[in-house]
């Protein structure tokens, strides 16, 4: 029996999608989201409602800390 090749003409949902839960826009991480870089995180805002979404650490090359904490929490 051969597979069939009929499917999604799309590619499935990428899981670095942010959504925004005060408008509902939704972007890829590296999409239209407004980046504020400080030292040690980006923080992501809507660029529809200028909510924040999400403070994220930075990792630096070579820097063994991992932890999540971050200026803006």
């Amino acid at each position: 029996m051969t597979p069939s090749t009929s499917g999604p003409s799309r590619p499935p949902s990428s899981k670095t999608v942010l959504y925004c839960f005060s408008c509902g826009h939704e972007s890829p991480i590296d999409g239209d989201w407004n980046v504020r870089r400080a030292e040690n995180c980006d923080s992501y805002r809507c660029p529809d409602c200028e909510t924040t979404i999400t403070d994220r650490p930075r990792s630096f090359p070579g820097h063994a800390d991992n932890s999540s904490y971050c200026a803006g929490d």
